[in-house]
């Protein structure tokens, strides 16, 4: 049964300081299945407002004004809970369903990880998606609870380059992850920080924070993208990021980097080489040296340290790798290669290969930074739930200290990562699961200036890991 949402009404987003003023839509009982013949025309660039009740959706079409990338949106609106008093609040989770001209369903989503107790932090749930001119899609949106009645906005834009990812990591801060590219540049950098306004996206957080990642197949199938440049304290790439990037030749990563997923660079024909100045880094199957097939490439090399994971790496698939210098330890930049067929013969025996001069760049020999190894004294529990607070020694002239938590001693499952000010030596962090063991571990970093005159951060150890159920 249709019913009619009246009236063009403004409404404060919590995350932005801007008014939308929202427009009518219908919506729909869920008992009929999807009604694709009443789907309301939406155009781009607006702010719709949609309240629907129990078990309701509401079911739009877009229509395409130019060939490209359209990012489709759906933010939750938030509601009070608790007492009369008090400011106690949740939000209303929408979820989104996105179907092409002939109603076949090409994406479904659900919104981003949020924490009702965390400010500047919403259920936002959004899809980007390439549609040619003329081309009609059909976007349905209802909220995740099918026994709520509730509000929530949507709109349909022209994708920025960018889109992002938010996830917060306690009352202070959070930090993005790289949800989708769909630039055409041939040489892109990625900065560490971003600041989000409304223009590129319905969920606006206060501050600029911390770029962590790269999400699931954000860059897949680029077909411009020659050269990725990734800052220091980037953490991660996730399984697929550059999948099929057939023109990605040259990739500068960072020193920092914690873990590159599974075939997160599979299919890149262009990629001959890679250098990885990290001793351990989580490298998952096929993340580098095999096509989009999974068939290895011949003429791959990567550039490691010797007796670091990435070096583990090719050994076991077989790839080549050549041996570099740490400049930290030595200003010796030698380099000793050893080819896939022959792993175990000197390096006079061997031959280097033809991409040697290109990705092979010297490093810049710097006076070695010592960071001290952090200690924690304990992790507790709170007396709330879903969270633990973690003390540990301070330690002088470092610039601030980075924690790590899981649901697992490796951290790869409910990964939370947390920067925390130099100043301070306990943290409380939130949002949590719920009478779950989580594993934490801590470590300083100095913050320094290269040779080159770049920023760069320096790691003490991690501390040993400890171990606490939350409430």
């Amino acid at each position: 049964m249709q019913k009619t949402i009246s009236v063009c009404i403004v409404i404060c987003i919590l995350f932005t300081a801007v008014f939308f003023t929202s427009q009518p839509l219908s919506v729909f009982g869920a008992d009929n299945g999807i009604d694709f013949e009443s789907a309301e025309p939406i155009d781009s660039d607006i702010v719709y407002q949609v309240s629907v009740d129990s078990g309701d959706y509401a079911i739009t079409s877009f229509t395409a004004s130019e060939d490209g990338y359209y990012l489709f949106e759906a933010l939750g609106d938030k509601y009070k809970v608790g007492a009369f008093f008090g400011n106690e609040y949740n939000y209303y989770e929408p979820v989104a369903t996105l179907f092409d001209s002939e109603k076949n369903e090409v994406q479904y989503v659900e919104f981003d990880a949020y924490d009702p107790s965390v400010d500047n932090n919403a259920p936002y749930a959004k899809m980007v998606q390439k549609i040619q001119k003329g081309e009609t899609y059909f976007y349905k949106t209802n909220l995740l609870d099918p026994k709520k009645s509730g509000t929530y906005l949507i709109r349909v834009m022209k994708a920025p380059d960018l889109v992002f990812t938010y996830s917060s990591e306690d009352e202070y801060s959070g930090c993005y992850q790289v949800y989708r590219y769909t630039g055409s540049e041939k040489e892109f950098t990625i900065k560490t920080r971003y600041t989000v306004s409304e223009s590129e996206s319905l969920y606006t957080p206060d501050n600029n924070v911390l770029l962590s990642g790269i999400s699931l197949g954000a860059f897949e199938g680029n077909e411009f993208l020659e050269t990725i440049n990734l800052p220091y304290d980037f953490d991660f790439i996730a399984s697929e990021a550059f999948f099929n990037c057939k023109k990605l030749s040259n990739v500068n990563l960072s020193r920092n980097i914690d873990t590159i997923g599974y075939r997160a660079f599979a299919g890149c024909d262009s990629l001959k080489s890679i250098t990885i100045r990290s001793y351990d880094v989580i490298l998952e199957p096929q993340c580098f040296g095999y096509d989009e097939s999974g068939n290895k490439y011949s003429d791959f090399t990567i550039f490691c340290y010797d007796g670091s994971t990435a070096e583990e790496y090719a050994k076991d698939n077989g790839i080549n790798y050549s041996i570099i210098s740490n400049a930290f330890e030595s200003s010796d930049n030698s380099e000793k290669t050893v080819s896939a067929e022959n792993s175990n013969s000197s390096a006079s025996d061997t031959l280097k290969p033809t991409s040697y001069q290109n990705a092979s760049k010297s490093i810049t020999s710097v006076k070695a930074i010592q960071v001290k190894k952090a200690k924690i004294k304990k992790v507790k529990k709170t007396s709330k739930k879903r969270q633990l607070k973690v003390k540990w020694k301070k330690i002088r002239g470092v610039s601030g200290y980075q924690i790590k938590c899981g649901l697992n001693r490796k951290m790869k499952k409910g990964k939370r990562v947390v920067y925390v000010k130099a100043n301070r030596s306990s943290k409380i962090i939130k949002g949590l699961k719920s009478k779950k063991t989580y594993y934490i571990k801590i470590r300083a970093y100095k913050k320094y200036v290269s040779a080159k005159g770049e920023e760069l951060w320096a790691y003490g150890k991690w501390s040993n890991i400890k171990k606490t159920k939350t409430r």
